[in-house]
């Protein structure tokens, strides 16, 4: 195991009681994307590895070594001593600690739209990714949605820390009542993460998230990578199309 700290946000996830996101579901999503060959034998990034769960997946399909970072310390700090076969860092997507094409595959999964500077992210993603390798990012998708929940964040956000609890516990009633008439499904069997976690990391989360079409991601990466998008098995919260992924491989 190794672990480097370079400074770097991360407090609100620190002090953020996350439900881990079961390593089964990392692996199906995994699995969606690529074949056991795809990933034997290669150098992979879990870009914002959070509790672990795709770091997990990945070493659990053969990958040869999987580097992980976030800006969590803590989460971080505690997946490196439960799994210290990989190697860890507290950094950000925007300024990696890591050499020019050094990973086969990189995994940003749930993390681009978070980082306060989502052009070198791109960069650094380009810079690092190996010619022939590829990288998957999972963010949010510009549209009608992601524009009204980020406008209700920006209202919520600046609510006094007392009052948020208040907040928090109304869209727990609410959310489940729309799920139903909306959908005729429960907000359980929609996502796997609880309400008040979908809540406090899209509305209460301090930093500006940014949303992307599939331009801007082709665009940020450059003209080394092709880009498509794709349709992993992805829970969607009221089928609001609100997430994109892609695939990006960097000509050989």
């Amino acid at each position: 195991m190794s672990v480097k700290t370079p400074d770097s946000q991360g407090k609100f996830w620190d002090s953020m009681s996350e439900q881990t996101q079961p390593v089964a579901e990392a692996l199906r999503l995994v699995e969606s994307l690529f074949s056991v060959t795809d990933i034997q034998g290669r150098d992979v990034l879990d870009a914002g590895c959070g509790a672990g769960d795709f770091t997990l997946a990945l070493q659990s399909l053969g990958a040869r070594h999987v580097t992980a970072f976030d800006f969590s310390a803590g989460r971080m700090h505690e997946l490196a001593r439960s799994n210290p076969s990989g190697s860890y860092a507290q950094a950000s997507l925007s300024e990696l600690p890591y050499t020019a094409e050094s990973f086969d595959l990189i995994w940003a999964w749930g993390v681009l739209h978070y980082v306060p500077d989502t052009r070198n992210a791109l960069k650094e993603i380009a810079r690092t990714l190996r010619p022939g390798g590829c990288a998957i990012i999972h963010t949010l998708r510009k549209g009608f949605w992601s524009s009204l929940e980020l406008g209700s964040r920006n209202v919520l956000s600046r609510t006094p820390q007392r009052l948020q609890p208040l907040a928090l516990n109304a869209g727990e009633r609410v959310i489940p009542l729309m799920s139903r008439l909306m959908t005729g499904r429960s907000a359980a069997q929609q996502t796997s993460k609880t309400i008040r976690q979908k809540l406090l990391e899209r509305l209460f989360v301090p930093t500006t998230l940014t949303t992307f079409s599939l331009p801007d991601l082709a665009s940020g990466l450059g003209d080394w990578l092709e880009v498509q998008e794709v349709h992993p098995p992805v829970p969607d919260l009221f089928k609001r199309d609100m997430s994109i992924t892609v695939i990006a491989r960097k000509r050989a």
